[in-house]
């Protein structure tokens, strides 16, 4: 993991469907996210803290410059 970040929900607009937080991750590529995903720490506290929350979204995307 590259980079990790997180924060609450402030938007004016009332768009979040739900969703107050969120949580990003930077990878250096594909295959550095598999490896992270497959990770038996990673398996294990995703199983942990999945459990805690009402719904997730999860979106893997490549930036790109305007």
């Amino acid at each position: 993991m590259k980079a990790f970040q997180w924060g609450k929900d402030v938007s004016i607009e009332n768009l979040h469907q739900g969703f107050t937080h969120i949580f990003e991750s930077t990878f250096d590529s594909k295959e550095a996210v598999a490896e992270y995903v497959a990770h038996p720490l990673h398996v294990e506290f995703a199983n942990m803290f999945l459990g805690s929350l009402d719904k997730v979204l999860v979106i893997d995307y490549k930036p790109t410059s305007v």
